[in-house]
């Protein structure tokens, strides 16, 4: 069976061999690559995370892996602190989406935000990261005021995982156009406006603790 997908996790399997942990269009499926350690093995370097790989397997339970091809290469990024973080923390929250996601949908998003990382990685990991939120059941609320209703928003609460309008807005004040922006699709990512990320990256962060549960130690 033939099928591509995205290397998040490995684990060992007997001495040679790795368990690898793709996730692809159809959900996460784990392959058994036999021989794998071994650098003379035609499975080596299969499991390297971060990878986006095609590859067939038998048509089993427990799929084998019989052969594959690297699509794009994890090691393009390594020259890059922002690059190589922003890709961890992509498979990182890989590992936590939920087995019901909409995969078909998903697989492309996030296939196509890893081959655009090398562009401005901040951003995209920020434009991810907030697009993701509704997978973990805890989409934002950006068009009116959790407390009252007022569609005459003007701040983001993190705190509350809302929009609010200035009557009740309560403690910190985030900006809510940004992750209004971020939220909604655009044709490419160009279009989206720039800011400071590493001040996006940790309020994105909270937003993850307080409502999905998940430190991405941002």
């Amino acid at each position: 069976m033939k099928s591509e997908g995205i290397v998040y996790k490995t684990i060992t399997y007997k001495e040679t061999s790795k368990i690898v942990y793709i996730y692809t269009k159809d959900g996460k499926k784990s392959i058994k690559a036999l021989g794998s350690k071994n650098s003379k093995n035609k499975t080596f370097g299969f499991g390297e995370i971060g990878n986006i790989v095609s590859f067939v397997s038998t048509d089993d339970d427990f799929p084998t892996l019989i052969e594959y091809d690297i699509l794009n290469s994890a090691y393009k990024y390594v020259d890059s602190f922002d690059t190589i973080f922003s890709l961890s923390k992509i498979i990182e929250l890989i590992n936590y989406l939920p087995d019901d996601s909409i995969h078909y949908k998903l697989y492309p998003f996030i296939k196509d935000i890893i081959l655009n990382l090398l562009n401005n990685p901040l951003k995209l990991l920020s434009i991810f990261l907030i697009k993701m939120t509704y997978n973990f059941g805890v989409s934002p609320k950006l068009d009116s005021c959790i407390n009252c209703g007022n569609n005459n928003v003007s701040f983001f609460s993190l705190k509350r995982g809302s929009a609010m309008c200035d009557n009740c807005i309560e403690g910190y004040k985030d900006d809510l156009k940004i992750w209004t922006e971020y939220y909604k699709d655009k044709k490419n990512y160009n279009e989206y406006s720039e800011c400071n990320y590493k001040d996006l990256l940790k309020r994105i962060n909270e937003y993850y603790l307080i409502h999905a549960h998940i430190n991405l130690k941002l």
